[in-house]
């Protein structure tokens, strides 16, 4: 009788037992579903919005990180082109041999202008102390600059070849083939254009120089090289001194000029050589 009771007590008990978890899963299931159903609009919601300003930032700090780095690259390459320009320039100047035997010496560029605030002059780095004289040929690799004009102790000013009160007896470098002979000529500097303001010197427009008094009947054809005749002792024979731009008859149709382009961009004057004759061929 106790063995049948027991075994109905177990049978009323599990049968109890799953229905209560089941129920409990359930009312359990049921309970928690506003709160599941709640996280999981948050997360579509808000929690992607949020995952995605985290990412944006990610990549913001991603982004800045490597704009950092490309503008550190670039300055590196901008530094080592201007190394590259230097090393070509200071390799200019040490392999620079002078056209013609004479004394000479490197020279930087310090100033501009001149004493009329023009650029029809410039002053340079070495004076009397360096045995610079006034007369001086000054030249750079690709052709003649000018002559020292004044010294002082520790600087010398140049008067170019562009300024309008420079003169220079020169000729065309023309193939002995043509059997055109020697045409000669005087260049002219051509200065500035004339109206402008003195005070805005950056404005100013260099004007062609003129080699004047050539032979009318011969007409140079333009990118013709024109050199030095070294007539007159001022400059040596064979010096580059330009390139013909276009020629014309003079006004009194009595001889004929030509636009000459210098062959020096004085502009761009960063150190010049100097260049006396008068002393045995030394580089000091």
């Amino acid at each position: 009788m106790k063995s049948k009771l027991w075994i109905v007590l177990l049978v009323v008990s599990l049968g109890v037992y799953i229905f209560l978890r089941s129920g409990v899963r359930i009312f359990a299931s049921e309970t928690l579903y506003p709160f599941s159903n709640a996280y999981r609009w948050l997360d579509q919601s808000v929690g992607l919005h949020v995952r995605a300003a985290f990412t944006r930032v990610n990549y913001a700090t991603r982004y800045a990180k490597q704009e950092r780095e490309l503008t550190r690259l670039q300055v590196m390459f901008a530094e080592a082109e201007t190394r590259e320009t230097e090393v070509k320039h200071l390799r200019a100047l040490l392999e620079y041999t002078p056209p013609v035997a004479c004394r000479w010496m490197a020279a930087p560029i310090i100033s501009r202008g001149g004493t009329a605030g023009i650029w029809q002059a410039v002053r340079v780095g070495k004076g009397s102390v360096h045995g610079v004289r006034r007369g001086d040929l000054v030249m750079v690799p690709e052709g003649v600059v000018g002559r020292v004009s004044d010294i002082s102790l520790h600087t010398s000013e140049v008067m170019l070849i562009t300024d309008p009160n420079s003169r220079v007896a020169c000729e065309l470098d023309l193939p002995s083939e043509e059997g055109t002979g020697i045409v000669r000529g005087i260049l002219y500097g051509g200065g500035v254009r004339p109206g402008g303001d003195p005070k805005l010197t950056l404005l100013y427009v260099v004007e062609p120089m003129r080699l004047r008094y050539m032979a009318r009947e011969f007409e140079p054809a333009p990118r013709t090289r024109v050199i030095t005749s070294g007539l007159g002792n001022a400059f040596p024979k064979g010096l580059t001194i330009g390139y013909v731009l276009s020629s014309m008859m003079d006004p009194q149709n009595l001889s004929r000029e030509a636009e000459v382009m210098p062959a020096v961009d004085m502009a761009a004057l960063r150190d010049v050589f100097i260049l006396s004759a008068r002393e045995e061929n030394h580089a000091p």
